[in-house]
């Protein structure tokens, strides 16, 4: 092989490969801040420049690896930012109650400046006993209001305080999945608490969907686990293309995923979820020379008054396992 000659112009592909290399960092980076930042505006414009001069093809190793890892930051920027929205919006809660506790005194001491006043103009005894009937019945309804507002201010303080304390672990963990580049786990504990506390709050109800690769084993056994992983990958990044921007899809562990469905009833809930296996299985993964098909079985709940975080996960689970029982690749909604 002959040597490059110095001041020679070098080969196209590897002109190609390092444009490619430096788009996925501009894109990473220029995702990464906000819009109106100028150097977003100064890396858009360098980005037009590098795609006028060079032709580019699809991201693939290295570059495509630096795409990834842009991704997850992003992603789990994105769900950090919106679970401290959250917090915030518990503190004002409490602010709310507190509130409402001051208005309440503020009655009483309305109350407590009408009775000095018919205490003074009383002339008889019983014109005075009146006067105390009606106070202590004013004291004793203060008194159970302001019994329940502090409990509910207990309640908030401890929701609160359980979601800061969430978020606050979350931010030392990662909360998106290497390889599938979805939330994973760490994210769901987190949210799922918050959801379950905001329909107590607010009644919008939502669903739990548990969707888990039918025979997923054989992929491993017959094709080998890095093929495995691939198909994870693929199917990862199918739900994600066919649910809502305001749901949520989470790798839960191993071959299974959650989806939370927001503000939907049961018939938008087996809408959605059929979307997401006819989907599944409308796809196929290549493997070589193999076509490989993938299905997917799918349980879905949805929150009631009566259910906890642990309660709702076990209602859509068991319908998960009604549906594999039933033979795979189909929705079953808890009712």
């Amino acid at each position: 092989m002959n040597n490059q000659q110095e001041g020679s112009t070098p080969p196209a592909e590897f002109t190609e490969r390092i444009a490619r290399l430096l788009l996925s960092f501009i894109s990473g980076l220029s995702q990464s801040l906000p819009e109106e930042d100028r150097l977003c505006k100064k890396l858009n414009d360098m980005a037009a420049v590098i795609r006028k001069g060079i032709r580019i093809s699809p991201a693939k190793e290295l570059d495509k690896d630096v795409e990834d890892y842009f991704d997850r930051l992003i992603l789990e920027k994105k769900f950090v930012d919106g679970e401290k929205d959250i917090v915030k919006t518990m503190v004002l809660e409490v602010v709310e109650t507190i509130m409402s506790m001051m208005k309440s005194s503020g009655n009483f001491d309305g109350s407590i400046g009408e009775c000095t006043e018919k205490i003074q103009d009383a002339e008889t005894i019983q014109e005075i006993l009146k006067v105390k009937d009606y106070l202590i019945v004013e004291m004793q309804k203060v008194r159970e209001h302001s019994h329940t507002l502090h409990e509910e201010l207990e309640k908030h303080r401890a929701a609160t305080e359980t979601l800061s304390k969430k978020l606050e672990e979350s931010e030392a963990k990662a909360l998106v999945d290497s390889l599938t580049n979805v939330l994973n786990r760490n994210a769901y504990n987190l949210k799922i608490g918050q959801l379950v506390h905001e329909y107590k709050r607010y009644k919008e109800e939502w669903a739990l969907l548990v969707l888990d690769i039918d025979l997923f084993k054989k992929f491993n056994d017959t094709y080998g686990h890095k093929t495995g992983d691939k198909v994870l990958k693929s199917v990862a990044a199918t739900v994600l293309n066919s649910i809502r921007a305001s749901d949520h899809l989470f790798r839960y562990g191993g071959e299974e995923f959650v989806v939370i469905l927001g503000r939907v009833d049961i018939e938008t809930t087996k809408k959605l979820s059929e979307k997401i296996r006819g989907e599944i299985e409308k796809d196929y993964f290549v493997d070589g020379d193999n076509k490989l098909k993938v299905t997917m079985s799918i349980g879905a709940a949805i929150i009631t008054p009566e259910d906890t975080e642990t309660s709702l996960f076990i209602r859509a689970d068991k319908a998960l396992y009604q549906a594999k029982q039933n033979g795979r690749n189909q929705v079953l909604v808890d009712i």
